[in-house]
């Protein structure tokens, strides 16, 4: 019985991060299986809470190819034995060797396979292209398919939660199957620093330069933005990139901001990153959205009615993780209440995701586009077209469909417009915001953070 449980966990990977199997699934122990009910071990009521809200269903659903007749889950606190609760304490801490080449074996690894640091869910085919992200997504396939691009190096800049993980790791998962002798250094820029220290105190700073300089074909390194102020970093990092770019080796950077506009970088790490391919990627249009939640959903095997599909991506517009989480949330209702996914049920899940700003309502978010275009509220309502006035006001309106729970109809009255109005605005500036280079992206960033201001404060 142990193996089918072990073949479980296995299909369990799929949809979850790395760390996340690592602490959750992994660590579940098998206990039994009585012919219905398949008990499984947990380390504490931690591990068992967070098993039973975001796992159990799915143990069910395919616990019952390996385990036939199988009706329940029981997750029981089991007791370590002090000796492999130490050894296993030890495993939670990142590896001195973390990120490097091989290792010197232990008898646990006998037998194991040594596992990917790629999310398996991000590869090319699961991201989804949209005019918002089709260059970047294009110029991350060429440098992992070894094509010759003009510069080997690229800067993916995007906001949180929009795709640059999903491009870097799709990077690294087509290099592991297709190349599976290149060196593959994946790591944050948190991770190099920290390597970077310990390798310091522990006098052991030619083995790191070494590991970075001699032992990398390929370096992709995210969030940049963490080497803010860390000069000696800084200055370690500008030498690894020289000697990478020298021997034409690839790298791939992750930001939220342009290098230049990242603060405390010295000029030397500052002219490096802002010499490389700059390849943003935009918040997704109507129809990447759509896409991105039917293609989500597919990988799941469910098949969502169009009507929900259109809500969700027309209520959810912030970014891809957000909208992800929506659509989890909705699949995991949908299946531990035995209810239909409809049009209710989406209404319900994007209300919960919504209610982190429950004080928000539409005087708020006119007052702050009000305060940022320097016009009135009469005027946001009145019949003038003059340009400044009517980009405040469809502004208005897209921040309105976006930070309250406010119907159509209700935006509509609230400035004196119809509904199809109110429409036209929204994807008007939804379209303005998609193109690149966009006038109109900052003065909605910084109203946004006004109004975010306001709900924190309120």
């Amino acid at each position: 019985m142990l193996k089918e449980w072990e073949a479980v966990q296995e299909r369990l990977k799929e949809g979850l991060s790395r760390g996340q199997y690592d602490l959750w699934v992994a660590t579940l122990r098998f206990l039994q299986f009585d012919g219905q009910v398949l008990i499984l071990g947990c380390r504490n009521s931690l591990h068992r809470d967070w098993v039973r809200n975001h796992l159990v269903s799915r143990i069910l659903t395919l616990g019952r190819d390996r385990f036939p007749q199988l009706e329940q889950v029981r997750l029981e606190l089991v007791s370590e034995d002090p000796l492999l609760e130490r050894e296993e304490a030890d495993d939670w801490q990142i590896p001195e060797d973390a990120h490097q080449g091989p290792r010197q074996l232990s008898f646990r690894d006998v037998g194991q396979k040594l596992r990917s640091p790629f999310n398996p869910r991000f590869t090319f085919d699961q991201f989804v292209v949209g005019r918002s992200n089709h260059f970047a997504y294009a110029t991350c396939l060429a440098m992992a398919g070894q094509q010759s691009l003009y510069n080997q190096s690229v800067y993916l800049m995007a906001d949180p939660g929009l795709g640059k993980s999903h491009l870097t790791h799709a990077v690294g998962n087509l290099l592991m199957t297709s190349q599976p002798a290149i060196r593959v250094r994946y790591v944050t820029a948190e991770q190099f620093a920290n390597e970077m220290i310990r390798a310091l105190k522990r006098d052991r700073i030619e083995d790191f330069k070494s590991r970075y300089r001699d032992g990398c074909d390929v370096l992709l390194l995210e969030k940049v933005e963490f080497f803010s102020g860390k000069k000696k970093i800084q200055d370690e990092l500008v030498y690894t990139l020289d000697e990478l770019l020298d021997r034409g080796r690839r790298i791939i950077c992750t930001g939220k901001t342009a290098p230049n506009d990242i603060p405390k970088l010295n000029h030397e790490l500052r002219s490096r990153l802002g010499g490389v391919l700059v390849a943003p990627i935009e918040r997704p249009d109507f129809a990447t959205r759509k896409e991105i939640i039917r293609r989500k959903a597919a990988y799941d095997g469910v098949e969502l009615p169009m009507d929900v599909v259109e809500f969700l991506a027309d209520r959810i517009t912030s970014d891809v993780r957000r909208l992800e989480s929506c659509l989890v949330g909705m699949l995991a209702k949908s299946s531990i209440l035995g209810r239909p996914i409809s049009m209710d049920l989406a209404r319900e899940v994007t209300q919960a995701m919504l209610d982190y700003l429950p004080s928000l309502d539409i005087p708020h978010v006119a007052e702050a586009v009000c305060t940022s275009f320097g016009v009135s509220m009469e005027e946001l309502r009145s019949k003038a077209r003059n340009k400044k006035v009517s980009e405040a006001r469809q502004l208005a309106m897209y921040l309105c469909r976006k930070y309250t729970s406010e119907s159509l109809n209700a935006i509509a009255q609230a400035f004196g417009r119809s509904h199809s109005t109110v429409i036209y605005a929204i994807k008007k500036v939804d379209q303005e915001l998609g193109r690149k280079n966009s006038h109109l992206k900052k003065r909605m960033e910084h109203v946004a953070r006004r109004i975010e201001t306001r709900c924190l404060d309120g």
